[in-house]
């Protein structure tokens, strides 16, 4: 009995020593140390992620809006093209990038397996405007991930520009 009450003690207690408090209704808080935002409880975002990065700044889109504002970009800008390539009849059909600055598309994402297209999307919206292509991802665990590797090393190895943000952080590669 009195192993199982110093184990209950600790799995109760260890989220109240983990730092020393602030946090804002969201759950949120700034590490002064660090200088990242973070979270330790869920939230009502629209986020589905529960990791704390997500959760600090919100959804794709959020982060989307943070670094187009960070670059002087736009965001959510579509371009039509035409896809019939045997014909006299247009076939139109439409994309819609994630970010478009004066040199760049940039097609965001979390750091999930959903954003594995990225590069696709970014070289192929740099097809039809003449402006370089570029994939961002989003942390949203506090890591350098499997999901981050793939993505990076392909765009990598096909001089597509890198952004990875992190926290408050943009790493460019």
């Amino acid at each position: 009995m009195k192993y199982l009450t110093i184990i209950l003690f600790l799995f109760l207690s260890s989220n109240a020593f983990s730092h020393g408090g602030g946090l804002n209704k969201q759950g949120c808080h700034n590490n002064r140390s660090t200088g990242d935002y973070h979270c330790h409880r869920g939230s009502n975002s629209q986020s589905k992620s529960s990791n704390s990065s997500s959760m600090s700044f919100g959804n794709e889109d959020t982060f989307n809006l943070r670094l187009a504002n960070h670059l002087g970009g736009k965001t959510e800008v579509t371009y039509n093209y035409d896809y019939n390539i045997n014909g006299s009849t247009p076939r139109v059909a439409s994309i819609r990038i994630d970010i478009v600055t004066d040199e760049y598309v940039i097609e965001g994402g979390l750091d999930k397996r959903s954003s594995l297209d990225s590069i696709q999307q970014a070289v192929f919206a740099s097809t039809l405007t003449g402006k370089k292509p570029a994939v961002a991802i989003y942390d949203t665990n506090g890591f350098w991930g499997k999901y981050e590797h793939r993505i990076y090393s392909a765009a990598k190895q096909l001089g597509v520009k890198f952004f990875w943000v992190s926290g408050n952080k943009v790493h460019e590669k």
